[in-house]
């Protein structure tokens, strides 16, 4: 554990306590672990850091990320029927056959195996040894070890990290890492949750996107775009994702904690309807739960 005296984006050191929660994973995990927030940029962090030795036992195989389907229902048949009928697979533009693709963080494998029936070169780089073990089962090449220690003289076309960056120590390093492996031409493409959404004002600690002590980070529009111009990087593109079902939650959760509605009353007031209604509201705005960056090099 490091005690942070500076923001790990914009290196100010005018920070504040956030506030301090329990693992919303872990029933039977009873340490708080505490949040720091940065007046300037306002990124929040847990502080003091743990290191990868204090969370790995978190990322056991239980840990849903690993799953091979990353919680789709669908078969991988339907899967890509749906992407090339859309054009489009986890908001990358197809085509991309051919295309080099590295995935940062590659849990299950779901993406890259995706990617790969959709004509891509696909790598991986995992730090978790259940998932690169679960990833090399369905013939897909994965580094175990963290991005730092990945030395390839490969470069890539689209290099991709999707629910990732919050789990780092050093964000605008790795950043600056995937940056020196982007081939001329090429982009990355990141997906956090938004620290400056509502629901997470609301609930702060209780905010499933806080997910303590998984989430080392937390991310609002204006820290990461910090951290991708610290660096070497431009935002070409910003949006936010509201899945429903986790408006909905969110929503219920908030009901429930700040206005004493009973779960049950509050199921019946929060449609999964009105959720998304509310949901893409909030993206039109881009101020939803999830955010979306396209980086290109600057």
């Amino acid at each position: 554990m490091k005690d942070l005296d500076t923001c790990p984006v914009c290196n100010n050191a005018n920070l504040k306590l956030a506030y301090s929660g329990q693992s919303l994973r872990v029933a039977s995990e009873k340490h708080k672990w505490s949040v720091s927030q940065c007046r300037d940029c306002g990124h929040g962090f847990i502080n003091p850091q743990p290191e990868w030795d204090d969370l790995k036992h978190y990322y056991d195989s239980s840990y849903g990320a690993y799953e091979t389907s990353h919680g789709t229902t669908a078969d991988d048949a339907e899967v890509i029927a749906k992407a090339r009928k859309d054009g489009e697979f986890r908001h990358l533009s197809l085509p991309i056959e051919g295309k080099k693709i590295l995935d940062v963080g590659t849990g299950g494998g779901f993406f890259l195996r995706i990617c790969k029936e959709l004509g891509a070169e696909v790598q991986g780089v995992e730090p978790s040894e259940v998932a690169a073990k679960i990833v090399r089962g369905q013939g897909i090449e994965v580094f175990h070890g963290m991005l730092d220690d990945f030395e390839t003289d490969e470069r890539f076309d689209i290099i991709t990290a999707n629910q990732v960056l919050e789990h780092t120590s050093d964000p605008v390093a790795t950043l600056a890492k995937m940056r020196s492996l982007l081939a001329d031409g090429g982009l990355i493409w990141i997906a956090v949750p938004n620290a400056d959404c509502l629901w997470a004002k609301i609930l702060g600690a209780r905010w499933d996107g806080a997910d303590l002590p998984y989430h080392l980070m937390q991310f609002t529009p204006s820290s990461l775009r910090k951290a991708a111009e610290s660096a070497g990087l431009t935002v070409g593109d910003m949006q936010t994702v509201s899945v429903p079902w986790i408006t909905r939650h969110s929503i219920r959760k908030s009901m429930r904690e700040y206005l004493k509605v009973p779960t049950p009353v509050s199921g019946v007031l929060v449609p999964l309807s009105l959720a998304t209604a509310i949901g893409e509201r909030m993206d039109r705005r881009r101020t939803g739960d999830n955010m979306i960056f396209e980086l290109l090099p600057a």
